[in-house]
C-alpha cells in the first residue's frame, strides 16, 4: 500500500495588512450580492471599498478584526470578530471611509447599507459576533471553516453567546453551523428591495 503523506495542518491567527491580496477576495466572497449591492458605484467596486479600507484600523473591514486560516504558507480562510459597544465606534470609522472613497457619492452607498441591516444586523450587547467567514474553493470540504469558528469560540470564552447571518441560499453553510450548535434565531426578509440580496437566517450557539 502506498504511503500516504499525513495532511498539512492548519494554522489560525491574526490577520495581517500584507494578506490584503488574498483575504480581500475572501471578504468578498463571504457575501458578494450584498458586498456589491452597497459598495458598486459608478466606477468604483466593492473591491475598491475594500481594498481601501482593510488596511486601515478602526473601521468594521480593518485587519485588526479578521483572522486568518493558513495552510503551507498560503491564506485560504478567513472570519471576522465584532462586539458591542466597540462595534459603534467601527462603524463610525467605515462611515468615514466612506466618505473619503465615495465622496459626494457616500450618501447613496450609506444609504444602501442602512437597507442591508435590516436583514444582516449588527452585533447584540454581550454577544459575540462572527462574520465573513469563507474558504477559498480550492480548499473546502477539508473542515477549515468549523476550525475557524471553534478557534474563535475557544478564544473568546468570556462571551456565552455566539452569533452570525447566513444566506438562506447557502445551505451547505447552514448545515455546518446547525452541525456546531447554531439555531435559527430568525429569518429576516428584504422589504421593497427584493432579489438584491437573499434573505438571512440570524443563527446564535449558547456557551
Amino acid at each position: 500500500m502506498p504511503f500516504q503523506e499525513k495532511p498539512k495542518p492548519v494554522t489560525i491567527r491574526n490577520a495581517k495588512p500584507e494578506d490584503i491580496k488574498h483575504i480581500v477576495p475572501l471578504i468578498h466572497s463571504s457575501g458578494p450580492l450584498a458586498w456589491n449591492f452597497v459598495f458598486q458605484e459608478g466606477n468604483l467596486t466593492a473591491f475598491d471599498f475594500l481594498n481601501s479600507t482593510y488596511p486601515k484600523r478602526g473601521n468594521t473591514i480593518s485587519y485588526t478584526n479578521h483572522y486568518v486560516a493558513e495552510k503551507e504558507g498560503q491564506v485560504v480562510g478567513s472570519i471576522l470578530q465584532y462586539r458591542q459597544p466597540s462595534f459603534l465606534a467601527l462603524t463610525a470609522g467605515t462611515a468615514l471611509q466612506i466618505l473619503t472613497l465615495y465622496k459626494w457619492k457616500a450618501p447613496k452607498v450609506m444609504a444602501r447599507g442602512l437597507k442591508t441591516e435590516t436583514v444582516i444586523q449588527p452585533p447584540k450587547s454581550k454577544c459575540l459576533y462572527l462574520g465573513h467567514i469563507a474558504v477559498l474553493e480550492s480548499h473546502r470540504n477539508q473542515g477549515i471553516a468549523k476550525q475557524l469558528i471553534e478557534f474563535m469560540i475557544q478564544n473568546h470564552q468570556a462571551y456565552k453567546t455566539i452569533a452570525l447571518d447566513v444566506s438562506v441560499e447557502n445551505p451547505s453553510a447552514i448545515g455546518l453551523y446547525q452541525k456546531l450548535g447554531f439555531i435559527i434565531k430568525e429569518t429576516r426578509h428584504p422589504k421593497g428591495w427584493e432579489g438584491k440580496i437573499p434573505s438571512h437566517h440570524y443563527m446564535e450557539k449558547s456557551i
